[in-house]
């Protein structure tokens, strides 16, 4: 799928913005509940792969604190996603990303309690992952307040994201929502985002942070108004 390999070279460029950028884009194809599910399948791979080049740069203490924070809001994010109406859940899903790129296009930080900071940060991410799949600005607009370097950044978020990924796709299991159809897109998926990741890699060396920011902010906001519109111009017979 090119919208994994896109999704997986905006990963490995960041740090973050996977499901930010794949999930409203698709919600036309599969639906916004699949979609979520999908995403999250799809995060344990490109995460393992973060890991794995990025493993001993992890602040281990910080991330656990995040994942326990995380895993008691799963459940709240898993019965959201069972009563949600689709369309509304759409809509949710493109304000949630069109407000965070906002915040993070502003540079606004959070400056945290420390651990109490790092629970409360995990639990409205782990909420946001098992409803709207997007468990990350949270985290990463509270990371950057505690001005953790880039490289730790991006190492512990690919921690995180992985440990929320695999507790979430339990969770979906769990409650019927992982289906054949969805292990097969996710499967389908895993050469272009292997490629994708190489390729951010890759980019990630010949241009420049500020220029890729401002292309990725450009996407994420079209995406946004993408999913927000959509449903709206349904509900009042435009399409």
């Amino acid at each position: 799928m090119v919208l994994a390999g896109a999704a997986a070279l905006t990963q490995s460029l960041s740090g973050f913005g996977f499901s930010l950028f794949i999930v409203p884009l698709l919600i036309p194809l599969v639906g916004a509940k699949d979609a979520v599910v999908l995403a999250n399948l799809l995060g344990v791979f490109v995460n393992v792969i973060t890991i794995a080049r990025l493993g001993r740069f992890v602040d281990w203490g910080l991330g656990w604190t995040l994942l326990a924070g995380a895993v008691v809001g799963m459940p709240f994010g898993v019965v959201l996603l069972a009563l949600a109406n689709p369309d509304a859940l759409q809509v949710a899903i493109g304000v949630v990303v069109l407000a965070s790129t906002v915040a993070l296009w502003r540079g606004f930080r959070v400056r945290g309690p420390g651990r109490s900071g790092n629970l409360a940060a995990g639990f409205v991410s782990g909420v946001l992952n098992t409803s709207t799949s997007m468990s990350g600005p949270p985290v990463v607009i509270y990371l950057q307040g505690q001005g953790v370097p880039s490289v730790p950044f991006r190492a512990t978020l690919g921690a995180y994201f992985l440990a929320s990924a695999l507790v979430a796709a339990a969770l979906f299991a769990a409650n019927g929502r992982i289906h054949g159809a969805t292990l097969a897109y996710a499967a389908g998926a895993l050469p272009a985002m292997a490629a994708g990741w190489v390729g951010g890699y890759v980019v990630a060396n010949r241009v420049s942070d500020i220029v890729f920011r401002r292309i990725v902010i450009a996407v994420l906001v079209a995406t946004a108004v993408s999913a927000i519109v959509a449903p709206l111009a349904k509900a009042v017979g435009l399409r």
